[in-house]
């Protein structure tokens, strides 16, 4: 069995079907649809109709926010006196897209403006003080962050002390003490009115630019909706309806870098979604700052020179491809690490590596949260330097900043909140953090055994899947946290035409009906468990669209997924090669000289002889069968001592000789060897059995069992090499030696394990684990 990895929880059994159908009737709408609402607790018509069709009148207005009248009269006074403003910026999506919304606007009222994006590996994130001195060194007279500063207390302060204003525009967690700034826009400032905490840092940027035209932004929505996206906010309140409104300006196409970049991406930038938004857009944006300078993003955004545009857009592009390598590579070694037995018993993960890349740690960690379940640390140190910085992300249920805050004394530098962090640390400090965050996990009283909740929808067929449904689903979009994509339950499926895909064969497809694929990215390791003989498996997935070469068609892009029973593998082969024993699990190996030559390869331990294989409880684990047994009754009592079955059965199954096409002698060829040797005397053996096996046209394997026979059998005695038949033996059933017995045997096993159909050899072994 194959066990999900997230705890499905059905949404739908506690819908009340009365709400369903008025919502069904009041709307005119499908009853999918109405479940869906109802679900995401919206139980009458005119909250449905505010949902579903979110406008400007669900946007909160700008002046409520704290300091908002400072940070306005501020800048018009610099505008007005001509003073220099420099924007300070970050280097994320969200950092990027809020330079680009702020610079703009002050540029199109007349300021003297210039921005500055900080360099991840330079000026790490948010104020840094030489930055600062050489903002103000060209002359600024007011800095205004965006998507940083209240963290940056020193910094700040020195500016202010030198005669420059800072206006701090942020989102992120508020410290204990923050910047005499000289204002602080900021949706959660203590004892501020603002009614909605959860703006990003364009939003809030956004919010400043409107307050200061006195007219809604409406063409910066595009940048908005991109920002918020990747940023991963709450899809609620405003939220819902400053992403709604922004992916319509953005699939109008109006800035020339991003209608570029769109269309590099291969993405149909007419009906552009918030799921391509996050998964296309908005981490090209983010490679530019974790593998180069992220200044030319706010370019890319900003200029209206659609030549400029295309170049940019190129950068981008390769900057995206080189930070995918960066990612392979790292996460080849980190999981690695990830799956060490020291690692399989913590419940938070801490790897670190020399050299790898600091600029995607975040993306490393965050697949192996993935892969694990469990919260990781990922450090990079450079050779030369002394000090590792990491990337650390949380799955719910384990706060991490919490975890971390109480350890300051161990970080030159930490900042984050609850599901993510960025540190650095002496590297000798990282054996310490790894226990402190054991003890933590056991203060949360988190195990890293926990499944995830994972909310499913609904229950569909694979018939059920269609572009229409997909379409209706649309409606109840932007999605994200606070309002999730819906995920569908499809049960007893049948993979088809399992295989991976990409160039390293990392993600998996299969099809349901020739109409409708599966799609997992980074999964292509499960493509082994589909493969399975006329297997069935549980899986939960979302809906999407695929576009290719002007085509489109519904797919699936899978979730999760279980299997019940055992996944019977058939991987017959009669040559052995490295790439045979990848696949983690024991190895049961018949032979004692095939098993000390592969032992190499394999971890220790996990390399078996029979006698070892009867003492281990296979269940819930895998297995692969190296070579072929010599009977079928030493395959069954493999399996005879498991509490339950295996998640997988691998059968390589190699034979070297196999004697089964050879044969077993018959009574005629047991007759004419007989009288052969009745008259020729004297053969000698094992010198002229070529010459015997051709003179009686019975090939050599089953020439040398028949000799075997006959010597068991008293027919024959082979002294000083020569072969004689014996006089006057008694009548004796052949096939009852030991010799045509065992190899009758082997026969049997090889006719079933090697030279049977796929499916009857699953069928038999299914049999074998099934408990009595």
């Amino acid at each position: 069995m194959i066990e999900a990895h997230y705890n499905w929880q059905d949404q739908s059994a506690k819908v009340d079907q009365q709400v369903v159908q008025a919502l069904q009737k009041e709307l005119s709408i499908s009853e999918t649809l109405a479940t869906l609402l109802a679900e995401r607790g919206i139980t009458d018509a005119q909250a449905a109709e505010d949902f579903l069709k979110p406008s400007l009148a669900a946007i909160h207005d700008p002046r409520l926010l704290h300091d908002m009248d400072k940070a306005v009269e501020r800048i018009q006074t610099a505008v007005a006196n001509g003073e220099k403003i420099t924007v300070y910026g970050d280097y994320d999506a969200d950092g990027i897209t809020s330079t680009a919304v702020m610079y703009e606007a002050l540029n199109g009222i007349g300021a003297d403006v210039d921005y500055y994006v900080p360099d991840r590996f330079k000026d790490g994130y948010g104020p840094n003080q030489d930055a600062y001195e050489r903002i103000i060194a060209s002359g600024t007279k007011l800095i205004v962050t965006v998507d940083n500063g209240v963290s940056g207390k020193q910094v700040v302060e020195s500016a202010i002390a030198q005669g420059v204003d800072v206006i701090i525009t942020d989102h992120h967690e508020l410290p204990a003490e923050l910047p005499q700034a000289t204002a602080i826009v900021h949706p959660r400032y203590p004892g501020s009115d603002y009614p909605f905490p959860d703006l990003s840092g364009v939003g809030v940027a956004f919010k400043l630019v409107w307050a200061l035209q006195e007219e809604f932004p409406e063409e910066m929505l595009d940048l908005l909706a991109i920002g918020e996206i990747a940023d991963v906010v709450s899809v609620t309140d405003e939220n819902r309806a400053l992403i709604s409104l922004g992916i319509q300006e953005l699939r109008q196409g109006m800035r020339p870098g991003l209608h570029a970049l769109v269309n590099l991406a291969g993405v149909n930038e007419g009906q552009l979604t918030d799921q391509e938004i996050g998964f296309t857009i908005a981490p090209r944006l983010n490679a530019l700052g974790r593998v180069t300078n992220a200044n030319a993003g706010v370019e890319l955004l900003t200029t209206l020179d659609e030549s400029r545009g295309r170049k940019l857009a190129e950068q981008v592009e390769a900057a995206n491809q080189e930070r995918r390598q960066l990612v392979d590579q790292i996460m080849e070694a980190a999981s690695k690490q990830a799956v060490s037995p020291a690692n399989q018993k913590r419940p938070v993960l801490v790897l670190a590596g020399h050299n790898w890349h600091q600029g995607v740690l975040g993306i490393v960690a965050s697949r192996i949260m993935d892969e694990t379940g469990k919260p990781t640390i990922v450090a990079g140190i450079n050779d030369g330097e002394e000090v590792a910085k990491a990337s650390g992300r949380s799955v719910p249920g384990f706060d991490l900043f919490r975890a971390l805050d109480g350890h300051r004394d161990l970080f030159t530098a930490f900042g984050g909140h609850p599901a993510a962090c960025g540190l650095s640390l002496p590297e000798d400090q990282l054996g310490p953090l790894q226990e402190a965050l054991v003890a933590e996990a056991a203060d949360q009283g988190f195990t890293g055994k926990q499944k995830q909740p994972l909310a499913i929808a609904a229950k569909l067929a694979a018939g059920d899947v269609t572009e229409q449904l997909y379409q209706q689903l649309q409606q109840l979009g932007p999605f994200g946290p606070g309002n999730p994509q819906p995920v569908f339950l499809l049960r007893d499926v049948q993979p088809t035409n399992v295989k991976t895909m990409g160039k390293d064969n990392s993600h998996l497809k299969f099809n349901l009906s020739p109409q409708l694929a599966v799609v997992a990215f980074n999964q292509g390791k499960l493509a082994p468990l589909l493969s399975g003989q006329g297997m069935t498996v549980d899986i939960v997935a979302k809906i999407s669209i695929n576009e290719w070469q002007g085509k489109r068609q519904v797919q699936l892009l899978l979730e999760d997924l279980q299997i019940a029973g055992t996944v019977i593998l058939d991987r017959r082969t009669n040559h052995l090669t490295p790439h045979h024993f990848e696949m983690p699990g024991y190895y049961l190996v018949y032979s004692d000289r095939l098993r000390q030559n592969i032992a190499p390869h394999l971890p220790a331990g996990t390399a078996i002889s029979p006698a070892e294989a009867g003492q281990i409880d296979f269940a819930g684990r895998q297995l692969t069968v190296v070579d072929c047994p010599a009977d079928l009754a030493a395959f069954k009592t493999v399996f005879d001592n498991d509490s339950a079955a295996p998640a997988l059965v691998r059968l390589l199954l190699y034979e070297a000789n196999s004697i089964y096409l050879a044969g077993l002698p018959t009574r005629t060829d047991f007759a004419s060897l007989y009288r052969f040797l009745a008259r020729q005397p004297n053969v000698r053996w094992p010198q002229q059995r070529a010459a015997v096996s051709r003179h009686l046209r019975i090939n050599e394997v089953r020439l040398n069992l028949m000799i075997s026979v006959f010597s068991e059998a008293g027919f024959v005695t082979i002294k000083d090499g020569v072969l004689n038949l014996v006089a006057d033996v008694q009548k004796t059933d052949l096939k009852q030696t030991d010799h045509y017995r065992a190899r009758l045997a082997q026969y049997q096993a090889e006719q079933t394990l090697l030279f049977s159909d796929a499916g009857t050899m699953a069928a038999w072994v299914s049999q074998c684990l099934k408990k009595n």
